[in-house]
């Protein structure tokens, strides 16, 4: 190997001349041994190095040396600064009784461009509805969702797009794009308006650069039948030739490509988005423990079928299709028999039209978390869908879900952290979230008092109510409770919590639920796990342990989180969990 090159090995960058292993411009330390190992394996671009290879290499076959012990710690010093999960290697594999593999690097003959630490941030606002008809505010709002979306794939590694549900917050609000860039810290806001006069649709949009508020592109579109989705690829383009001259061409190609055949295929699948994002950003374990309905979902459901009636070979239309199936399995409303597999067909159909479309890997990525739990195949379609998209927000938020299950917590923390900054508002409680998963209640409950109590999303109340029950802080829990129901319009619901628990306390409020959930059980579907979860909160274990074993055996979506679940924290280290552990495959 040319001591000029430079061998890039997932996210890190081998610079053989400087003798440096560096991550987004940041120099890893990594001692000497291990570094002279790291370049040998490089240097044989995939092929088997034996222990007798690295010992003739590094210590010139002196076997009187105590070999083996410096090897092993050589190894699992350079799986800590490649990042890699030894169960789960992506890269560095262990060939047993042989030696050692270094999959996946590819060599540069001179320094690969650096990568700018900060990306241009981009907002797409919500489409002003000049309409006069406001059934029209979710089309417009979609639009901008779709747009946002199509922008978010141009260029990657170079352009950040805060996401539709942090943009719908300025909807009518009379701030300025001087202001609106303060706040979010944004280079360009795409602003627009749809007006219909009888069956014309117009549509307006500008591209505003925010340091000087100069206006680089605008377009007016009255289109008859496709030309209504120009307006995407010509935004994406508009911008692309801002940031990046030369990927114009290719950008406009990878955004004809999810383009529909039929627009009203297109316009039902950004209804459709509308109400499942409205949903689905819930705390599932919460949802069908307080039996929040499904409205959404079915109305989701409805749209994404009719955008796959209208264009069979439209992708997005299939990936809006998995998403409800998986969604609707692990918030409680289905079997996961009866909603997986139609996820994971969906999902296929996606990939087979488009291979390079980031919504269709991640939906492929949900199915083998949540019901195949196969932590590795998940990780690899996460990892190709963030590939072709860093921007998606629900991938990176899923992903960190999955690196906390696999007990990598600073790499799951800066997925949450990377969901909220690209989407703050949309994705808010994503990063609680994951302090949730972690068992960090103390911080999640420390920084909700110091920050006041102000108007925040049903989630985050969802998880303060967790928390605070954890903590045996409880009637705080009941508080919050009491508020993630009322802003779910659930009042009916918090009123009778509140009565029970000023009349006999927690425990009659547990026992209420557990009343509650056995009255529903007899008339629909209900998941076993949400039985486990009550009889661990009342310290029933045998009871706990039957309907764990009965959501092993169905297939419960939601015992993929079972290790991070902060209701079995307590059973966590015997070995009748333990087994139930292996059961799941930890």
């Amino acid at each position: 190997m040319n001591p000029q090159e430079f061998v890039r090995i997932g996210d890190t960058e081998l610079d053989i001349q400087r003798y440096e292993l560096r991550r987004a411009g940041q120099q890893i330390p990594l001692e000497r041994l291990p570094m002279e190992l790291l370049i040998l394996m490089a240097s044989r671009d995939g092929q088997l190095v034996t222990r007798a290879d690295i010992v003739r290499a590094l210590w010139g076959g002196n076997a009187f040396r105590e070999t083996d012990n410096s090897i092993n710690t050589a190894i699992r010093k350079i799986r800590i600064a490649l990042d890699e999960n030894p169960d789960h290697p992506l890269h560095l594999t262990t060939v047993k009784g042989k030696g050692y593999r270094l999959n996946g690097t590819r060599t540069f003959s001179e320094e690969p461009l650096q990568i700018p630490a900060e990306a241009v941030r981009v907002l797409v606002l919500p489409f002003e509805n000049n309409t006069g008809d406001s059934s029209e505010d979710s089309l417009c709002d979609a639009l901008a969702d779709e747009t946002s979306a199509n922008i978010g794939v141009l260029n990657p590694e170079r352009i950040l797009v805060i996401a539709r549900t942090t943009a719908a917050r300025y909807r009518r609000v009379n701030k300025s794009i001087a202001e609106i860039a303060h706040e979010l810290s944004v280079d360009y806001v795409l602003e627009g308006s749809l007006t219909r006069d009888g069956g014309r649709v117009r549509i307006l949009a500008h591209l505003i650069r925010c340091v000087d508020q100069v206006q680089i592109w605008s377009r007016a579109h009255e289109p008859m039948t496709r030309g209504a989705l120009d307006i995407q690829k010509e935004v994406g383009t508009a911008l692309a030739q801002e940031v990046s001259p030369a990927l114009a061409q290719q950008q406009q190609h990878m955004l004809a490509r999810r383009l529909p055949v039929d627009p009203m295929a297109h316009d039902a699948y950004l209804r459709g988005r509308y109400y499942w994002t409205r949903r689905v950003h819930f705390d599932a374990g919460f949802a069908a423990h307080h039996a929040l309905n499904d409205e959404d979902f079915i109305r989701a459901r409805s749209y994404f079928e009719s955008a796959v009636d209208r264009d069979p070979t439209y992708a997005l239309g299939y990936v809006g299709l998995s998403n409800i199936f998986g969604s609707t399995a692990t918030h409680g409303f289905y079997a996961p028999s009866h909603g997986y597999p139609k996820a994971r067909e969906s999902a296929l159909r996606a990939l087979a039209l488009d291979a390079s479309l980031p919504e269709a890997h991640q939906a492929l990525a949900g199915v083998h978390y949540f019901y195949d739990w196969d932590w590795q195949r998940a990780e690899a379609e996460f990892l190709k869908a963030l590939r072709l998209n860093p921007s998606h927000a629900e991938t990176s938020r899923l992903y960190g879900r999955l690196l906390l299950v696999l007990g990598r917590e600073a790499e799951g923390r800066a997925q949450f952290e990377l969901a909220e900054s690209v989407d703050p508002l949309g994705f808010e409680g994503s990063r609680v979230f994951g302090l949730i998963q972690s068992g960090r209640y103390e911080e999640v409950i420390r920084e909700y008092l110091n920050s006041g109590h102000g108007n925040r999303s049903p989630l985050i109340y969802q998880l303060l109510a967790t928390a605070f029950e954890v903590q045996g802080l409880y009637e705080e829990a009941i508080e919050a409770t009491v508020d993630a129901l009322t802003r779910c319009n659930e009042f009916a619901r918090a009123a009778c919590i509140r009565a029970i628990w000023d009349s006999g306390g927690y425990q009659k409020v547990l026992q209420w639920y557990l009343q509650d959930l056995q009255t529903r059980s007899r008339k629909r579907y209900t998941s076993p796990l949400l039985f486990a979860e009550l009889y661990a909160r009342l310290a029933q274990a045998d009871e706990m342990f039957h309907w764990l074993e009965v959501a092993v055996a169905e297939r419960s979506p939601r015992l993929c989180e079972l290790r991070t679940n902060p209701w079995f924290q307590h059973y966590r280290s015997t070995g009748r969990f333990r087994k139930v552990e292996k059961q799941v495959g930890y």
